[in-house]
């Protein structure tokens, strides 16, 4: 027979891990939600990336320009490195019978970030052409698959709770249908083989990041004399020294 110390530890502990478990889904739900506005961000500004070259030609200013061009590359390489950091929150096992992951869906967007954050830093994407398109690709994919996911997996069970009584919650429409194979809690195989593959590209990626890093893909140029100009920003011939203009 338990004493009432005994009862109140133990209703304590009880109390203590409901805090913990809603705690930790509360964290979850949020990173989901910011990794999803994150991705909308980073296709945004690289489909806007016309506009903002529109716009960089018509400064007269050089430092104008600068900002201007600089504010771009902040926003649109700065969202994709932090969906990538935060992502790796989503390939911990441990939490796929915690919170509902869209599998594979959300952990494969996360692979084409981390393959779209391995090209920006290998390649200058906004210097060649076919790497900007492939850039573009691999971000508009990633959004795609984790927008898909998130909309209709993580947040499957509150569609099917507000469904009419006519409408079965099975499989028969598309929210009980991803809410049941893709959703980390209701198909735990799905999970675990997803993982195994997702979690591979993600190890290939990182070693593709390491292995240019370690060929000098990280150093500076040892002649900046050879170092071209970047053709995007061009100076307009208002504000080019007068000695250039003779």
């Amino acid at each position: 027979m338990l004493d009432l110390g005994s009862l109140l530890l133990q209703a304590g502990g009880n109390a203590a891990s409901t805090y913990v478990t809603a705690g930790s889904i509360y964290t979850e739900n949020t990173i989901t939600v910011l990794i999803e506005t994150l991705t909308i961000l980073a296709i945004s500004m690289q489909i806007a990336r016309g506009y903002f070259l529109r716009i960089l030609r018509k400064f007269t200013l050089r430092l104008a320009a600068d900002i201007w061009w600089l504010l771009f590359i902040l926003l649109r390489d700065a969202s994709i490195f932090v969906v990538v950091f935060l992502g790796f929150t989503l390939f911990w096992p441990g939490t796929f019978q915690d919170y509902p992951i869209a599998v594979p869906w959300q952990l494969l967007a996360i692979d084409f970030f981390a393959f779209a954050l391995v090209l920006l830093l290998v390649k200058d994407t906004d210097e060649e052409p076919k790497y900007n398109r492939l850039l573009t690709v691999f971000v508009l994919i990633g959004t795609f698959m984790y927008v898909i996911g998130t909309t209709f997996v993580t947040e499957s069970a509150l569609a099917l709770h507000t469904l009419p009584p006519t409408v079965s919650t099975s499989t028969g429409n598309i929210w009980g249908f991803f809410g049941t194979y893709f959703n980390s809690q209701n198909n735990v195989t799905m999970a675990i083989y997803s993982f195994y593959v997702t979690f591979t590209l993600l190890l290939l990626a990182g070693g593709m990041a390491i292995y240019s890093s370690f060929r000098g893909g990280g150093n500076m140029p040892k002649n900046d004399a050879k170092v071209k100009p970047n053709p995007v920003i061009k100076q307009p011939a208002a504000a080019q020294p007068a000695a250039q203009q003779k």
